[in-house]
Formats: structure tokens, C-alpha cells, sequence
């Protein structure tokens, strides 16, 4: 059980690192093919030594492949989680509609609710289905 704990730890830490990694990214690499790779391929940066790790303690490819999904679903949530947070607390000047100080605006409620509808959850349970089938 101590392992799986490790494995959400680890799930939240990538979250928060792809968060920032997929802004970044698209700034330092200008070939398609590149970005492509690097988007995608960092996901196994951390997949790949857990499910080594989880053969090798339980010797069970469930096991491997349970530590696997759980790690890439809370690094899921937690990156769709950190949106909201960026948009309201840090802010972004495309979407100034949403930061805190206009909490008073007609329509800030509104356009909240639709964000964590739309962003979060949507997106969200559309890539836990990756996170399953990966």
C-alpha cells in the first residue's frame, strides 16, 4: 500500500510539472514533429519506472498495470485542476474575465461554472480513458 501512495505522489508531482511543461514546450521547439514527440512522450517519463518497479515488488503485470493508470489519472486531475486555479488566483490575459477581482462581474459566476464544466471535468474524464487504455 505504501508503494500506491508513492505512485499518487508521483501522479501529482508529473501533473503539476506537465502543467507548466506544456506552456513552456511550445516556446523552445518550433518543428512539429519534435513538439509532437515531446508533448506526448513525457508522459512516460514517469510510467516507465513505475511499472519496472511494480513487476519487479509484486510480480504481477495488474499490479504494474493498476500503478500505471493511477499514476496517469491523478496526473490527469491534477493538471485540469491547476487551470481554475491559474485562471483565478494568478490569471491569464486571455481569460481576465475569470480572475479573482472580478468575482463581483455580472456574468463571473457564470462564466466559472462553464470553465470547470467544460475544461475540467470534460476534459478530464475524456483523457482518464487514455490514462485507462495506456
Amino acid at each position: 500500500m505504501k508503494r500506491f501512495k508513492l505512485y499518487i505522489f508521483v501522479g501529482v508531482l508529473f501533473g503539476i510539472f506537465d502543467f507548466h511543461y506544456q506552456q513552456f514546450i511550445p516556446k523552445i521547439i518550433s518543428s512539429h514533429k519534435i513538439l509532437f514527440l515531446g508533448i506526448w512522450g513525457i508522459w512516460l517519463m514517469p510510467i516507465i519506472p513505475i511499472a519496472l518497479y511494480e513487476t519487479k515488488k509484486s510480480g504481477s503485470r495488474l499490479k504494474s498495470s493498476f500503478a500505471c493508470m493511477l499514476t496517469w489519472s491523478i496526473s490527469i486531475f491534477t493538471y485540469y485542476f491547476l487551470i481554475p486555479i491559474k485562471l483565478i488566483f494568478i490569471g491569464q490575459l486571455s481569460r481576465p474575465e475569470l480572475y479573482i477581482t472580478n468575482y463581483g462581474s455580472q456574468f463571473y459566476w457564470s462564466n466559472l461554472k462553464s470553465l470547470i464544466q467544460r475544461d475540467v471535468f470534460v476534459s478530464t474524464f475524456e483523457w482518464l480513458d487514455v490514462a485507462i487504455i495506456g
